[in-house]
């Protein structure tokens, strides 16, 4: 769990300052490579408004194939979404994070609501979240 905070840690400001420059993000990955080193990436396929969906779609795609060869110990991918925030009991915006490690026996979908005011300031919630099943580190 330890890898995971750690790419979660290290993404969340680019995310942060996406959304004050920007009010939205496209969907990243971030993945710990097998020397420990943090590397961020992106999925890019010619068309300049992708649909986020089609982006994470790659971005698994890609991180599959890096992690059959050995490339990842631990990978995360970030996406914005809407949610029903399980401490409010009110529908939000979050971002999502689908997390994953070599070693864990399941993944975990991670939601860190946000509200963006119209000064372009971000204010995160508390997180919540779930294990579902794995997608990168299959056999």
């Amino acid at each position: 769990m330890d890898e995971l905070q750690s790419l979660i840690n290290s993404t969340l400001p680019f995310i942060e300052k996406m959304l004050r420059n920007h009010g939205e993000f496209y969907p990243l990955a971030s993945a710990l490579d097998s020397s420990g080193k943090i590397a961020q990436m992106g999925a890019y396929d010619g068309n300049e408004h992708p649909k986020s969906v089609d982006v994470i779609n790659d971005l698994k795609k890609n991180l599959k194939q890096g992690a059959q060869k050995g490339e990842y110990s631990a990978i995360t991918i970030f996406y914005d979404s809407r949610v029903v925030n399980p401490h409010t009991n009110i529908k939000t915006d979050a971002i999502a994070v689908f997390a994953e490690t070599k070693a864990d026996t399941t993944a975990y979908m991670f939601y860190y609501p946000y509200t963006l005011t119209l000064d372009k300031q971000v204010t995160l919630s508390k997180s919540f979240g779930s294990k579902i099943h794995k997608e990168i580190f299959t056999h």
